[in-house]
């Protein structure tokens, strides 16, 4: 476990990255701390990336980590230098700092393991930062930080991270980065720089993950079986409605539930104008929530 104490001025410095690097080093890490059975739904990303994934590349890379330490404080972890970096933007950031060989490695590791799903976790983790983003404005820091769940706990001024170590930072005057990852389960990365300290959580919506590269989505009709819900709202509407047990877009629910935008859109606007959704816009997209009546209403007959 790692214990951040944080003084008032970082509190207000707290700020959320998307990192396809800290994804991609999330990701291997899994694939050691699970050898044998993988727990859902990284299963079929697993089954993909080994058939891709020549044994040779993955060794290498696997060692470099471990030599590295790369779990704390890693040079090959760098904090994202922006609230969403390319990979390329991060290879090269490696190889400004002298890993070439690291670089180059995982970027052959990403091209075959993780490039052909970055458009689908890329929009979850959008998604993950527009909710958090919207709770650090509307509730701050304290609010953000408390309701990050897995295990991360905020009781001012201390924030226990879970990790592979046992280390007590403080920070004064400083800068707060939270990342989230999606392969967060293989670990949990931690890295400083100056004054700035990152690490990272598991975020929401991994569930992209189960299908095969390209197309991680259910088909609608594997959306749940007849039950109180549906049979009261239609199939379509229900999975919308059990969709929003956090705030989400619209592209978030189409990829959550497997519909389609276009359908998602039309069943939010009937769940809308029915009193059991809320919308709110932010910049340029609109963020939904359940409605007191269709939080009650999933409580009583979502099964």
């Amino acid at each position: 476990m790692i214990r951040i104490h944080v003084d008032e001025l970082t509190l207000g410095r707290v700020r959320i990255a998307i990192s396809p690097l800290w994804e991609a080093v999330s990701s291997l890490a899994l694939t050691i701390r699970y050898r044998s059975e993988i727990p859902h739904p990284y299963a079929k990303w697993l089954a993909t990336a080994r058939r891709q994934v020549s044994p040779a590349l993955h060794h290498e890379l696997i060692g470099m980590m471990r030599m590295r330490g790369v779990s704390l404080s890693s040079s090959l972890t760098p904090i994202p230098h922006c609230s969403s970096p390319s990979i390329e933007d991060e290879l090269e950031v490696l190889r400004a700092s002298g890993h070439h060989r690291f670089a180059e490695l995982t970027g052959d590791y990403w091209s075959a393991a993780i490039a052909a799903y970055w458009p689908d976790m890329r929009g979850a983790l959008e998604e993950e930062i527009l909710v958090r983003g919207r709770t650090l404005v509307t509730g701050g820091a304290d609010m953000m930080l408390r309701e990050l769940g897995g295990r991360v706990r905020w009781e001012r001024p201390e924030l226990s991270v879970p990790h592979q170590t046992d280390l007590d930072w403080c920070m004064t005057d400083g800068h707060l980065i939270i990342i989230p990852v999606l392969f967060a389960r293989g670990t949990r990365v931690f890295s400083t720089r100056h004054d700035t300290v990152a690490f990272s959580y598991q975020a929401q919506n991994a569930g992209i993950l189960r299908g095969p590269a390209g197309a991680a989505r259910r088909a609608a009709g594997e959306v749940r079986q007849k039950d109180r819900l549906t049979t009261i709202l239609g199939r379509g509407r229900a999975a919308v409605l059990r969709g929003l047990h956090a705030p989400a877009t619209t592209t978030g629910l189409a990829s959550s539930t497997g519909l389609a935008p276009s359908t998602v859109s039309q069943h939010l606007a009937v769940l809308y104008s029915t009193g059991l959704v809320r919308r709110h816009r932010i910049g340029p997209r609109v963020l939904y929530e359940l409605a007191h009546s269709g939080a009650v209403l999933l409580a009583q007959l979502g099964d």
